[in-house]
C-alpha cells in the first residue's frame, strides 16, 4: 500500500483490496493522522477498500516532516488529536498547499466522511448565502470573537419554530433540506435544523466544532423519568477550552457561547447561566427569580447523524412531543426575547421588563409576519385560529 504506515507506527498489516483500477491512476489520495496506532491501521483498511490510496501517521508531530501535502487530494485529522496540534497540522499542511482540503473526523466515522468529501456527497454549505441570512459582515476567524458575532445574529435573523411539526408534515434534518429552509426559503426552525446549519456554518469557517445531544430537563417533574436525546448543541474548541454554543433552544437558549471547563455563574445580556458535572454529562441551568432551574443535559460523545435522525424524529412525531399540540416560537435580539406559546406573546426585555399580550389569529398572523419575520401561509390558518382558542381558554379558566 502506499502508506508510510510501517516505519511510522512499527505496525504492519495485509494490504487491501485493489480497487478495480489496479495501477491506481486517477485514484484520490488521502492522508491520515491520529494517535492510536490500532485506530488509524483499521480506518486505513476501510478507507482503501473503498478505493483510494491512503497514508496515515500515528505521530502527529513528524506528520507535516513526513508527508507534502501536495502529494494528497485530502488529509483526515482525528478529534482525538488535542486542538493546539489540529491547529499546528493545519498550519503547516496549508504551508504546503494552500488549496488542500482538510476535515476533522473520528475513527467509527472516518471512511465515511471521507468518502462524502472526496464524492462531493456532503455539499459544503453556501457560507456567503448563510452570512447574508444572518447579516454577518467582515472576516469570519476561528475566534472567540466571530464565534460570539454568530450566536448574536443567528436567532436574531432565524427564528426558532415548529410550524411543520404542528402541521404534521415531519421535519427534514438532512444539509439540503436544512439549507433550503433555513437560508434560501427564510423560514426558522428547531434545535436539529438551527443548531444544524450553524454547526456546518462554523466547521466552514474552521472552527473545531462537533455536534452533541442533550436530555430536555425543562419544565420536567422533580423525579420524573430521564427523557431521551432530543436536543441537538454545538461544542467548540477555542485554544484548548471547550465551549457551547446553542442557537436551537428557543427563548431559553444562552445568547452567548458558554465555557464548559467552569461551574461559576456566567452572565449574559439574558441572564446567567451555569454548566455543572451531573454524572456523565454536563447540566446547563439558568437562573430564575434568583433559583437554579435546569434546562438540559448535555452528554459527552460525539452523535453520528443517524442519532440526530432518531431524536428528530421522535420529537416529530411522537404524540407526547409539545411541538405537535403547541405553537412554540422563539427570536432573541441583543434588545429581548420574543416569544409565542401558542397565541400568547412575551417580550423580555434584556432590562427584565416583561410584556405579554394575548392574540387572535389575526393578531398571531401579523406578529408571525412582523416581529419574527416568517413567510406565514395561508396553510397555516387552521393551525393559528387553534393556537388562539387554546390561548383564550388558558385565558378563561385563569381569569
Amino acid at each position: 500500500m502506499s502508506v508510510n504506515f510501517r516505519a511510522e507506527s512499527g505496525l504492519s498489516r495485509p494490504h487491501a483490496p485493489a480497487p478495480a483500477d489496479a495501477s491506481g491512476a486517477g485514484r484520490k489520495r488521502v492522508l491520515l493522522v491520529g494517535q492510536s496506532p490500532l485506530a488509524l491501521e483499521t480506518v486505513l483498511a476501510e478507507v482503501e477498500a473503498l478505493g483510494f490510496e491512503a497514508a496515515g501517521s500515528a505521530q502527529p508531530e513528524r506528520a507535516v516532516d513526513t508527508f507534502d501535502a501536495a502529494n494528497f487530494d485530502l488529509i483526515a485529522l482525528g478529534a482525538g488529536l488535542a486542538a493546539p496540534m489540529r491547529a499546528f497540522l493545519k498550519r503547516g499542511f496549508t504551508r504546503q498547499s494552500p488549496d488542500i482540503r482538510i476535515i476533522d473526523t473520528i475513527a467509527p466515522r472516518a471512511a465515511r466522511d471521507i468518502a462524502a468529501a472526496l464524492s462531493g456527497a456532503d455539499p459544503a454549505l453556501d457560507l456567503p448565502a448563510y452570512f447574508a441570512r444572518i447579516g454577518f459582515k467582515g472576516l469570519a476567524s476561528p475566534d472567540l470573537a466571530t464565534l460570539r458575532r454568530l450566536q448574536e445574529l443567528h436567532p436574531d435573523a432565524i427564528p426558532f419554530e415548529a410550524m411543520d411539526v404542528l402541521l404534521d408534515r415531519g421535519v427534514d434534518v438532512s444539509p439540503e433540506a436544512v439549507e433550503a429552509k433555513l437560508v434560501a426559503g427564510g423560514r426558522g426552525g428547531y434545535c436539529f435544523e438551527q443548531n444544524g446549519l450553524f454547526l456546518r456554518a462554523l466547521q466552514a469557517i474552521g472552527f473545531a466544532a462537533e455536534g452533541r445531544l442533550a436530555r430536555v430537563r425543562w419544565g420536567a417533574a422533580p423525579g420524573a423519568a430521564p427523557a431521551s436525546l432530543t436536543h441537538m448543541a454545538v461544542q467548540v474548541m477555542l485554544d484548548n477550552t471547550p465551549w457551547l454554543a446553542d442557537v436551537g433552544f428557543g427563548g431559553s437558549a444562552p445568547p452567548e457561547p458558554l465555557r464548559m471547563d467552569i461551574t461559576t455563574p456566567q452572565t449574559t445580556r439574558h441572564g446567567t447561566y451555569r454548566l455543572i458535572p451531573f454524572g456523565p454529562a454536563l447540566l446547563l441551568q439558568f437562573c430564575m427569580d434568583g433559583e437554579w432551574t435546569a434546562l438540559y443535559e448535555v452528554a459527552p460523545q460525539t452523535p453520528e447523524q443517524a442519532d440526530y435522525e432518531t431524536g428528530n424524529w421522535r420529537t416529530s412525531t411522537h404524540p407526547d412531543s409539545h411541538f405537535r399540540s403547541q405553537l412554540s416560537v422563539a427570536r432573541t435580539t441583543p434588545e429581548a426575547r420574543h416569544t409565542l406559546k401558542n397565541a400568547l406573546y412575551t417580550v423580555r426585555a434584556a432590562d427584565g421588563r416583561t410584556e405579554k399580550t394575548a392574540l387572535d389569529a389575526d393578531g398571531l398572523a401579523r406578529v408571525l409576519k412582523d416581529v419574527f419575520r416568517l413567510p406565514v401561509a395561508a396553510d397555516w390558518r387552521p393551525a393559528l385560529e387553534g393556537a388562539a382558542a387554546a390561548t383564550a381558554r388558558e385565558e378563561a379558566d385563569h381569569a
